[in-house]
C-alpha cells in the first residue's frame, strides 16, 4: 500500500445509520453547536489503533445494523464496539484485529447481537473536509461527514493510503485462497461490550437530586429503567417508575453536558448523549460518570438500566482507572502492529 494510492469504498446498504465521526467538535458549544463525534470512544480508538491509525482518526460508524461495502482496491481495516457479525462470501470476519480486505470484495453487515455501536477503521485517512475541527456527522445541523447526512446507498469514500504496513499480511495474502487474511491474536475482554441485559450506571447526584424527599430517592435508585425504542444520538430515553421533580415553571435553561440525566413532566429520564443540544430546560438528578459513557451508549431498546449514586471524587478515580487501562491497551496493540510490518 503506498501513499500515491486511494482506496474506493462504495455504499452498497448504508444499514441504519452510518456516518462519518471522529472524537467530536469540542470549543463551540458556547455557540450552540454540538459536540457530536463517536458515541463509544474506547471503540473507536481501538478499532483505528488495530489498523496503524492515530485512536482519534475518522472512522465509520454504524447503529444497531451494519452496511454492506465493495471496497475497489486493497486495504486494511478492523471493527471495535457492538458484536456485528461481518462476514465475506459467507465467512465471518473477526472483531478486534487488522483484516486485509482484497479489491473486489463485498463485506456484508447484520444486526448486532450485543450493544448499538460499531465501528470500522480503515488504514489511511478518510478524504472528508473538516468543519470547525472535525468530520463528525452532525445529522441536526447537517455539516461534517458526508454533506452531513447518514451514508446512502451510492455514495463513495475514498481513502489515501497510509505508508506500507501490514508487511506480513500482505505475504500470507499472496498465498492466495482466502477470502480475507488477519492475524491469529485479536483484542478481547477489556473493553468489549457488555453482553448484560441490565447495566449500573453511576452518576454524581446534582442540587435538585439532593432536594428530593428520600422516598423518591430510594424508589429510584432501586428500581430499573428500560431503554425505549425511542433513543438515538440526542439522548437515551428510559421508561420506568416516573420521577416527581416538582419543576417551576420558571425554571431556567441551563448548559447540559454528555450523561446530563434530565427528567421531563412525565418523570421517565431523559441521558443526553453525544448529539444533545447545548442548553437544557428539564431538571436533572444528575450526570452519567464518564467512565460509564460507554455502558450508556452501547444499550439496546429494551436494556435495564439502574442508578448508583457517587461521588465526584470516585467518578474521577474511576476514569483515571479507565484512562489508564486504556493507554496500557493502546501501547499493546501498537506492538502487536509493529510485528506485522
Amino acid at each position: 500500500m503506498s501513499t500515491n494510492q486511494s482506496s474506493l469504498i462504495h455504499v452498497l446498504n448504508p444499514g441504519l445509520l452510518t456516518t462519518i465521526q471522529d472524537k467530536g467538535r469540542a470549543g463551540w458549544q458556547k455557540h450552540g453547536v454540538s459536540v457530536s463525534g463517536a458515541a463509544d470512544l474506547n471503540s473507536m480508538a481501538i478499532a483505528n489503533t488495530l489498523v496503524g491509525n492515530k485512536p482519534n482518526a475518522p472512522i465509520i460508524e454504524f447503529v444497531m445494523v451494519g452496511p454492506d461495502f465493495l471496497f475497489s482496491s486493497d486495504c486494511v481495516v478492523a471493527f471495535s464496539g457492538a458484536d456485528f457479525a461481518f462476514s465475506i462470501n459467507g465467512n465471518a470476519i473477526p472483531l478486534g484485529r487488522p483484516i486485509w480486505i482484497f479489491a473486489g470484495t463485498t463485506v456484508t453487515g447484520s444486526r448486532s447481537s450485543n450493544g448499538a455501536f460499531g465501528y470500522m477503521a480503515i488504514s489511511g485517512i478518510l478524504d472528508i473536509e473538516a468543519v470547525m475541527g472535525s468530520v463528525s456527522t452532525d445529522t441536526g445541523s447537517k455539516f461534517g461527514g458526508v454533506e452531513g447526512r447518514p451514508l446512502k446507498v451510492g455514495d463513495v469514500l475514498v481513502v489515501s493510503d497510509s505508508p506500507d504496513k501490514f508487511a506480513l499480511l500482505k505475504r500470507m495474502r499472496a498465498k492466495g485462497g482466502q477470502s480475507f487474511v488477519a492475524p491469529k491474536w485479536s483484542v478481547k475482554g477489556l473493553f468489549s461490550v457488555s453482553g448484560s441485559k441490565e447495566q449500573v450506571l453511576r452518576f454524581v447526584p446534582s442540587e435538585r437530586w439532593i432536594g428530593l424527599s428520600e422516598e423518591v430517592r430510594k424508589t429510584t435508585s432501586l428500581g430499573t429503567y428500560r431503554v425505549t425504542p425511542q433513543s438515538n444520538r440526542m439522548g437515551v430515553r428510559l421508561s420506568g417508575k416516573s420521577i416527581d421533580m416538582r419543576k417551576s415553571e420558571h425554571e431556567p435553561s441551563v448548559p447540559v453536558v454528555l450523561g446530563t440525566i434530565q427528567v421531563p413532566p412525565n418523570g421517565q429520564p431523559i441521558i443526553l448523549s453525544v448529539d444533545r443540544q447545548t442548553i437544557g430546560g428539564y431538571p436533572s438528578i444528575g450526570v452519567v460518570a464518564s467512565v460509564d459513557r460507554a455502558t450508556l451508549v452501547q444499550c439496546q431498546p429494551g436494556d435495564g438500566l439502574r442508578f448508583v449514586e457517587i461521588s465526584v471524587n470516585d467518578a474521577q478515580s474511576a476514569l483515571l482507572t479507565e484512562q489508564n487501562a486504556m493507554a496500557e491497551l493502546i501501547r499493546s496493540i501498537e506492538h502487536r502492529i509493529q510485528e506485522l510490518n
